[in-house]
């Protein structure tokens, strides 16, 4: 390797030496605040890394090929900031998560730091299949990260202080994320194998010049990438390939579910949009027909079963998997430059106010869990009573702000003016426009008006006065200073890139 292809993945070395810093660290002295301190400077410093080797691109070079496994550009780069700046706030949401449900007493055997060690390596996979131009380069990421989160998700079991209700849930989380995720792992090497195959390439271009000389019409590379693309299906949860989804969200630990909803499937649609673009994907009508109808399924049944749910982690599930489908309307036309920016920007908002939703999410359970007398806890992210409604209705008066920050969130999702959401709307219909997709169109207008009436029955839970509040609701919501720093700068970002999106909007355009 030149220095210049050393230099263009140095995000990727300070991943990697921040993991081997940790592991030593956590190897001679055990402490969760020290664990954590360290990840986030190992975050810190990847994002600086984006910035300063996103500098150097800019002096005459557009991008770098490293190996033939990678290529760093600017658009890849612009993915490894926003999902390393998404790890920063699930790394603060873990650390409140874990300071209530792990013995800080060396004499128990619950040990947090691993958390820490965990979330770098889905970061390092996250990060390197954004940057994949490879297929061995795009599996074995794909493969790191989703080996990480399987004990993540897992995660509550190590906490001596968490009920064995949410223990029992986040074991049965990560085990039927296991099962189904191998299911589709093993269909997504089958597609790999059967499209080099037909094309005697693994590389994105080589690919590209194998499909240009191979005749329209079925065929061998066409079931490969179908195969492939039902496996990119699942990870993305676009219906029928959702159903691990609700259980997964509802029993992990809420900031790895924030990660998995956020990182997971952002890393995902930004390999996807490079791998259809590089082969020009788009223009093959048996993989848009398939994506169309994937897309308005996930609107329409996303939407329709998030109104049955009384679990607040439940309905984001649901809500989550609607998200993605109208995104896949935008990717659509991903070969124009509109599509390419309608993509980015939508990830961008569905990032933030996803993120910012679960982060209320947690710290609300978090402060019941820190309230809770002996031990003993009032409130459940597992919890099936209707929006926890012991806590939720009536949060407006007692916590106002807390209140505000979730409501920002929930009108985002639901695409109110002067937030980032409603300009992420924007962008799928003039895309749904521009493509002549009227029927996807509607599919998004129609799930679009169901997800109002559920994020505002949501609200209106929150504006409730509990005539009869029992002693926990009625007490304050008290929130980690570390939270509250990360909610108000959701906020801030939720409403700065609604009220002036051109900002946004100018640095996606300068990839």
């Amino acid at each position: 390797m030149s220095t210049q292809e050393v230099h263009a993945i140095l995000p990727l070395l300070v991943l990697s030496g921040g993991i081997v810093l940790l592991l030593l660290q956590v190897s001679f002295w055990r402490g969760h605040l020290a664990a954590s301190t360290t990840a986030l400077i190992t975050l810190v410093a990847a994002i600086l890394a984006c910035f300063q080797v996103a500098g150097r691109l800019t002096s005459g070079v557009d991008s770098v090929a490293v190996t033939g496994l990678l290529l760093i550009d600017h658009t890849a780069l612009f993915f490894c900031l926003l999902l390393l700046l998404a790890a920063v706030a699930v790394a603060i949401l873990g650390y409140n998560y874990l300071k209530h449900r792990c013995h800080q007493n060396q004499q128990f055997s619950s040990y947090p730091e691993e958390f820490y060690i965990l979330l770098l390596l889905v970061m390092l996979g996250a990060t390197t299949l954004v940057c994949a131009n490879h297929f061995a380069s795009f599996f074995l990421a794909l493969e790191l990260m989703s080996l990480a989160l399987y004990p993540l998700l897992g995660f509550a079991v190590t906490g001596d202080l968490s009920p064995q209700r949410d223990q029992m849930y986040s074991l049965e989380s990560s085990v039927k994320y296991l099962l189904l995720s191998a299911l589709s792992t093993a269909l997504g090497l089958f597609g790999i194998a059967l499209i080099y195959g037909a094309s005697g390439a693994l590389d994105f271009s080589g690919i590209a010049t194998a499909m240009a000389e191979l005749p329209p019409g079925p065929s061998l590379l066409l079931t490969g990438l179908t195969l492939l693309l039902i496996a990119v299906a699942f990870k993305l949860s676009l219906v029928p390939f959702h159903i691990w989804t609700p259980d997964v969200y509802q029993g992990a630990p809420t900031p790895v579910t924030a990660l998995i909803a956020t990182v997971g499937k952002g890393a995902v649609v930004a390999l996807l949009l490079r791998f259809f673009t590089q082969t020009d994907l788009f223009a093959v009508p048996a993989l848009s027909t398939l994506l169309a109808i994937t897309a308005a399924a996930s609107m329409l049944v996303g939407n329709l079963l998030a109104l049955l749910q009384n679990n607040i982690k439940r309905l984001l599930a649901y809500s989550s998997i609607a998200h993605i489908g109208y995104l896949i309307v935008a990717f659509m036309i991903g070969n124009s430059a509109f599509g390419s920016e309608a993509v980015i920007y939508y990830l961008v908002a569905y990032v933030i106010t996803t993120l910012g939703a679960f982060a209320v999410v947690g710290l609300i359970a978090d402060s019941a869990m820190a309230q809770a007398p002996g031990g003993a806890r009032p409130i459940n992210d597992s919890a099936c009573d209707p929006f926890q409604q012991a806590y939720y209705r009536g949060l407006l008066w007692r916590s106002p702000w807390l209140a505000c920050c979730l409501a920002a969130m929930l009108l985002s999702l639901a695409g109110i003016p002067l937030t980032i959401g409603f300009i992420g709307k924007f962008y799928i219909f003039a895309a749904g426009v521009q493509g002549q997709m009227w029927l996807l169109l509607a599919a998004v207008v129609i799930g679009s008006a169901l997800g109002l009436f559920y994020y505002l029955r949501l609200l209106l839970t929150m504006v409730q006065r509990d005539p009869e509040p029992t002693p926990a609701a009625g007490s304050g919501v008290q929130i980690a200073t570390s939270g509250q720093l990360l909610l108000v700068s959701l906020t801030a970002a939720l409403l700065l890139f609604g009220v002036f999106p051109q900002i946004l909007i100018n640095w996606i355009n300068a990839l």
